[in-house]
């Protein structure tokens, strides 16, 4: 794996560095070539750090974030949630190919239950055309997390989302 560091108001040590790499390389027996991307991105928030951990490869992005008293809590926190994200889409991977299972040994993640994703519920809505100002206007309004909308300069179905920080957050989806 390609390990890429990124700090964000915060110093990372020799040391942190060489856990990091020692850690992640724990995840190279899911990926079989060398050369894929494994951002870290390393903030401190004053009295806490976040760690967020991006792995890109053929499409698919899987991540990580955790909030934490140190970096070294927030390595051993992340690298499981990772781990737990890369069998699911290992085994949902296995189950549309029709692939044979075989047995795996898990780093970090001591007992994994799977659990097929349901849909509860299905709710069709109009989509209102309407500027991004406007969609974050009614965010306000309706006392959601997201609002889906038409953009007027885009044409585009976007939506505005409330950040965890309380700000507001527009995603734009496009295909490449």
């Amino acid at each position: 794996m390609k390990l890429e560091i990124v700090a964000k108001n915060y110093r990372v040590t020799d040391r942190l560095e060489q856990i990091l790499e020692a850690k992640t390389k724990r995840l190279d027996k899911y990926f079989p070539d060398d050369k894929t991307p494994c951002k870290v991105v390393l903030s401190d928030l004053g009295r806490q750090c976040k760690m967020e951990i991006s792995i890109n490869y053929h499409g698919t992005h899987i991540r990580s974030e955790v909030v934490g008293d140190t970096m070294y809590y927030n390595v051993d926190a992340a690298l499981p949630k990772l781990e737990r994200q890369l069998i699911k889409h290992r085994e949902k991977l296995n189950k549309s190919y029709k692939m044979p299972e075989r047995p795996a040994e898990y780093e970090f993640v001591s007992d994994v239950e799977v659990t097929p994703l349901k849909i509860a519920k299905t709710k069709r809505f109009v989509v209102d055309t309407m500027t991004a100002v406007e969609a974050a206007e009614n965010l306000e309004l309706v006392d959601h997390d997201f609002y889906l909308f038409v953009n007027v300069e885009t044409g585009n179905v976007e939506a505005v989302y409330r950040r965890k920080d309380g700000a507001i957050g527009l995603l734009q989806p496009y295909i490449e």
